[in-house]
């Protein structure tokens, strides 16, 4: 059986820089209470923290070592409380878009997935297809990996040998697989660091080095683990990938573009979970009952809300009507940062009456599903990079321009959900005492170009979550039309969306944005 490893490695510390871009590129050290201290709380004793993950430039902090050791060794790391909860949500939704592609999927810990890939390749037309719609259910800045071997720890250890964004094959010929993993040291192996370590005692550094040990001698001194590690090291694998059973829950999750305590984000964003969930196998062409939305709140416990619905909603346009009807009126407790929804309460078609007349929001939907259609299609020609959306107004006279609007992808199977509009852009300006005289737009050669300010206004918006403090110009420049930049006076925490991840840098001050 030849068996896919989907790995995605610090996926908490990824998922904290997609949320704020300040942290790319930064040591960061996540915590958490240490599970074994908890009984210290009842003796009026604080809580005890440990390291959960750590960024790629810290180097000689293991999970699990105290925070107080952890900051000694690395005084000028960021340190984070991890959200597990959070991390959770996130990677049960790519496990949930990678059983769009294979029946038999099973998660082996947070941020990796192990996938049977029997069939797999006659059904998308061919093995590198398979590995690319892998890839593509993970955010491209989580650095996805794939390794495809015929055994669950061969693949882990592949997709371990991969770039990002790419995947290894373990060659299929008897002695491949040994070989491949020969070098790999024994670190690797899913056992316990205190035989890690009695094995470096005895001088077994590699997986090579522990298959050529003598069975006997390594059941003796370690006992079932010493043969499981063995067989291990051989490439000896025969555990398969279990099939989850089917539930009556449908589960989805989305993590907000920004914060924000307004209703009609809220109702994006479960708009988009729902026309996702709707096409999910245990909810296709059924009819739902219930749904629970939970939210979390910045600086407050979590949001939630269930739902009962009188009709049962056979489509994403009816449960998003039924669901507005309901929260019309709802007031947020505070600043939601993502949205995460479970569908249940699943019943047939029998014994529910149809409508006599086509709904206006059915029409809707199959306009969309057209359009979802066109988008596949099209993304299929440009290698699955592009994709159509469509334009929410969720606060039309939001001082913050890149607040106004949103944009949802009109295909519900993309990786994207619910994005800004409108970002930031960042520019070159020349500046005397304070106000810009020339500007070097990107595409353009990096040339400077001469600019008169004709107007300006300040936004100083200190009560919100991420405080925004900018000087907006509008500049007349020489040889074409007026052009709106500002400069953010708090550098780039007053960014306050995750696109800037991809283009902001530290100490560059000055950005292009239509108002």
């Amino acid at each position: 059986m030849k068996i896919a490893c989907l790995l995605i490695t610090h996926l908490g510390i990824k998922d904290e820089m997609r949320r704020r871009p300040d942290l790319v590129g930064r040591n960061i050290i996540l915590y958490r209470p240490d599970s074994g201290a908890r009984s210290a709380k009842t003796l009026g004793r604080s809580i005890k923290s440990v390291v959960f993950d750590v960024s790629s430039g810290v180097s000689g902090i293991p999970s699990g070592m105290p925070l107080s050791a952890a900051l000694s060794k690395s005084p000028d790391s960021i340190v984070l409380q991890a959200d597990l909860e959070r991390y959770r949500k996130v990677f049960a939704r790519i496990m949930s878009d990678l059983r769009r592609i294979a029946p038999a999927v099973q998660g082996a810990g947070l941020g990796k997935v192990f996938v049977d890939m029997t069939g797999l390749e006659y059904m998308y037309g061919g093995e590198a297809k398979v590995v690319t719609r892998m890839l593509e259910t993970a955010p491209s800045l989580f650095h996805p990996r794939v390794g495809i071997a015929k055994g669950k720890f061969p693949a882990y250890v592949a997709a371990l040998s991969s770039d990002p964004g790419r995947a290894t094959k373990i060659p299929d010929n008897p002695t491949g697989t040994a070989d491949f993993l020969a070098s790999f040291p024994v670190d690797v192996l899913p056992v316990g660091w205190q035989m890690i370590m009695e094995l470096h005692r005895f001088a077994i550094h590699t997986l090579g080095e522990l298959a050529a040990q003598d069975l006997g001698n390594l059941q003796t001194r370690f006992g079932p683990g010493g043969r499981k590690s063995w067989e291990l090291a051989r490439g000896i694998d025969p555990d398969r990938v279990i099939e989850l059973k089917k539930n009556d829950v449908v589960d989805e999750y989305v993590t907000l573009p920004f914060a924000s305590a307004s209703r009609e984000v809220l109702f994006t964003a479960v708009d988009a979970l729902l026309r996702r969930a709707y096409t999910r196998p245990g909810l296709k062409g059924k009819y739902a009952l219930k749904f629970l939305l939970k939210c979390t709140v910045v600086g407050s416990t979590p949001w939630s809300r269930e739902i009962v619905i009188k009709e049962a909603a056979a489509s994403a346009s009816a449960a998003s009507f039924s669901i507005r009807s309901v929260l019309s009126d709802i007031e947020l407790p505070g600043l939601i940062e993502d949205v995460a929804l479970s569908v249940s309460g699943f019943m047939g078609e029998h014994g529910v009456q149809a409508r006599a007349f086509t709904d206006v929001r059915e029409q809707i939907q199959d306009r969309l599903n057209r359009l979802a259609k066109v988008d596949r299609h099209l993304q299929a020609k440009t290698g699955g990079r592009k994709s159509l959306y469509r334009v929410v107004e969720v606060d039309p006279i939001h001082p913050v321009p890149e607040m106004r609007f949103v944009q949802v992808p009109v295909d519900p199977l993309s990786v994207e959900s619910v994005r800004s509009i409108n970002m930031p852009e960042e520019v070159k300006v020349g500046e005397s005492k304070g106000i810009p005289v020339s500007v070097a737009l990107p595409g353009k050669g990096s040339v400077p170009v001469r600019a008169r300010a004709v107007d300006m206004w300040k936004m100083d918006l200190w009560w919100m979550h991420r405080p925004v403090r900018r000087v907006y110009y509008v500049l007349k420049l020489d040889g074409s039309g007026p052009l709106t930049v500002f400069r953010d006076t708090l550098g780039e925490r007053g960014l306050i969306t995750e696109k800037h991840r991809e283009t902001a840098v530290t100490g560059h001050r000055w950005y292009r944005q239509d108002y």
